[in-house]
């Protein structure tokens, strides 16, 4: 898995562009948006944590796990990145993930998306952990075709914030979108996940439909990691769990 990653997270990186849209402290965001909590069980380390926001957003309801050798990241369609020294404390790198046909292999491909349509807040100003990071962004943003087939990726949309999305340009994008968490070291081999066994484990799912708001009666959007006897060494590490704030 570190290999893995550590391929991916070391293509050559630049554009990242950040806007401070001041999102509410209700969690509330505007039509269109996504806003992801990641909380951790300590203070944030950014020089020597790196993390992973990954989602697969295909719709199939399959969760991109940390496990890569095993299930060739076929679940993992694009994955936001934080910390881990590489200048990503200020502005969030974003990385489209895809099957490479000639090599059956995945690759990524770094995204440079405009400034209007993401906010990276580095503390939470409410939820259930003290700690963490949230980004609230355009679900456009994630609007990206195959670069196998195209000579360059879909480019992110540059007009206003309220951009007409969906419908999406790529069709496969579905109407769930599942979400995990993790976090790597400076090796970048990863330390934690949402499962209760590790960052290999398997024992989570979690999703949200995209044309719902959330959080909205029941569908709450949030998963917390059970409590068992595993700790992560480094609190900055360690993964609370996740909030989804969510506007069609």
């Amino acid at each position: 898995m570190g290999v893995v990653v550590a391929a991916m997270m070391m293509l050559p990186g630049c554009g990242r562009q950040v806007t401070g849209l001041n999102v509410a402290g209700n969690g509330v965001v505007q039509p269109g948006y996504t806003l992801v909590r990641f909380e951790t069980a300590g203070q944030l380390d950014f020089q020597n944590v790196s993390y992973l926001i990954v989602f697969n957003t295909s719709g199939n309801g399959q969760q991109p796990y940390a496990q890569g050798f095993n299930t060739n990241f076929t679940n993992w369609s694009a994955y936001f990145i934080v910390g881990g020294g590489a200048g990503f404390a200020n502005a969030p790198g974003l990385e489209e993930v895809y099957q490479n046909p000639a090599t059956n292999t995945p690759q990524s491909f770094n995204v440079i998306y405009p400034t209007s349509i993401l906010n990276f807040q580095p503390t939470i100003p409410t939820g259930n952990s003290q700690y963490g990071f949230q980004i609230s962004f355009n679900r456009c943003l994630l609007d990206l075709s195959s670069p196998t087939t195209t000579s360059t990726p879909t480019p992110a949309p540059t007009t206003s914030p309220t951009l007409d999305c969906p419908p999406f340009v790529n069709t496969s994008i579905g109407a769930v979108w599942n979400v995990s968490l993790f976090t790597l070291d400076r090796t970048l081999t990863p330390i934690d996940s949402l499962s209760t066994s590790g960052p290999a484990g398997t024992d989570y799912t979690f999703s949200y439909t995209i044309s719902q708001t959330i959080p909205n009666g029941s569908n709450s959007g949030q998963f917390f990691k059970p409590a068992n006897n595993t700790t992560v060494n480094n609190p900055a590490a360690e993964i609370v769990g996740i909030e989804i704030f969510n506007t069609p």
